[in-house]
């Protein structure tokens, strides 16, 4: 299966390809059970569960919404928020590839099982320091962070023939709220809590980190945000967090209803969440030249290159709390932490000609200070200090894999 694996990156890599998820590996049957309703921890397998819960869940155009659960531990979770990009309109929602920022399939694939992944969901890693945890893979599939709770119109759709849907059901908050309520009753007892946020989906983590934290009083809760940087680009967020109504579900939690909502920032949100629990470290993970946010960033017209919006949302966090740190990384890449590889030419006759493979959780680095090993440190409870690429314009690999 490993030879078949690499022959399959060397392919993707003469096609141009440089960078994978794979979804089956290591000899993996790649069977996924799915249940209906909120089925209790002892009703799922020991893989990976689709788990379409019902109620007041759905996906943006009113789909059928799911999340996913790998049960090992009751005492130790992780719990991940995937991103895919954002929008808050019938134009930038739909699928029209017109420089929008949407990446979302707006529904719960089957591929969106973590089943067969590398990074944090590495079975077979002896390094990846969430073996033995139970993890909950959060599904998106509403464009809206995790952080939305409001009812739309879909105007202004720019697809082909009929819109799929009327109205735009912005339900993130809900959608990942009934998933914590699925966590609660059934995990009683954690003793880590850690948050994983990916991408677009990290930028709401730290409040679901609050409500953790508030849950789970005597637990060790940790946040890990991925592939995310603090966009320090004022109001033009301001279009996204009123279609969300985000105001309006920051408002009735504790210690997030001072934020000052008429200039409501991501940023705003980490600080709010870093007060309220000072004894818990918040981070924020991300390559320096990030190509999606770049892409990002120039949709909603800023100019400056990623890099200086990105550390300057840094400062602005770290202006207001202590309890915050941040991993800057090397190159162009986006998100490190969640299953992605690189596939890189080998130099003369190293390997055969084949391409080395990366998973980048294992092998990113900085100034030899590895990504894994910072999330590792973060978990335990060991205190980190900030990681900022020197040389900036590429990826630093960790080889001795």
């Amino acid at each position: 299966m490993k030879k078949i694996t690499l022959y399959l990156c060397l392919i993707l890599l003469l096609l141009g390809c440089d960078e994978w998820e794979p979804k089956s590996v290591q000899g993996v049957r790649l069977i996924q059970t799915e249940h209906q309703g909120m089925p209790p921890l002892s009703a799922l397998s020991d893989s990976w569960n689709t788990i379409h819960p019902g109620g007041d869940t759905t996906c943006l155009y009113g789909t059928e919404y799911g999340f996913f659960v790998k049960p090992e531990s009751t005492r130790q979770a992780l719990i991940t928020f995937p991103g895919g990009g954002a929008c808050w309109s019938g134009q930038t929602c739909s699928d029209e590839p017109q420089g929008r920022m949407d990446d979302n399939p707006k529904t719960v694939r089957a591929e969106d099982n973590p089943l067969g992944s590398g990074g944090v969901f590495s079975d077979d890693n002896p390094e990846n320091p969430f073996l033995g945890f139970t993890k909950v893979h959060v599904g998106y599939c509403t464009g809206d962070m995790h952080i939305g709770n409001a009812i739309r119109s879909n105007q202004a759709w720019i697809g082909e023939g009929t819109p799929p849907s009327q109205t735009l059901h912005f339900n993130g908050y809900q959608n990942a709220t009934t998933v914590l309520d699925w966590v609660y009753d059934n995990l009683p007892n954690l003793e880590t809590v850690v948050v994983g946020g990916y991408t677009s989906g990290s930028y709401g983590t730290p409040l679901f980190v609050s409500l953790i934290a508030d849950h789970y009083p005597d637990a060790m809760v940790r946040h890990i945000g991925d592939g995310n940087g603090a966009l320090h680009i004022g109001t033009r967020m301001t279009p996204l967090v009123e279609a969300w109504d985000t105001a309006a579900i920051l408002a009735n939690h504790p210690g997030f209803a001072d934020i000052d909502m008429e200039s409501l920032s991501f940023e705003d949100i980490t600080v709010a969440a870093a007060r309220r629990h000072p004894d818990i470290t918040f981070t924020q993970l991300i390559t320096a030249h990030d190509q999606t946010f770049s892409e990002m960033i120039e949709f909603l017209g800023v100019e400056d290159p990623i890099l200086q919006v990105v550390e300057a949302g840094h400062r602005y966090v770290k202006e207001h709390v202590s309890n915050y740190r941040t991993y800057i990384a090397g190159g162009n890449r986006h998100v490190i932490g969640l299953g992605y590889f690189d596939a890189i030419a080998p130099t003369g006759n190293r390997n055969r000609g084949l391409p080395e493979i990366y998973d980048r959780f294992y092998s990113y680095q900085v100034d030899g200070r590895r990504y894994r090993d910072w999330v590792a440190d973060i978990v335990s409870g060991v205190p980190v200090m900030d990681v900022r690429c020197t040389d900036c314009s590429k990826v630093e690999y960790y080889m001795d894999q």
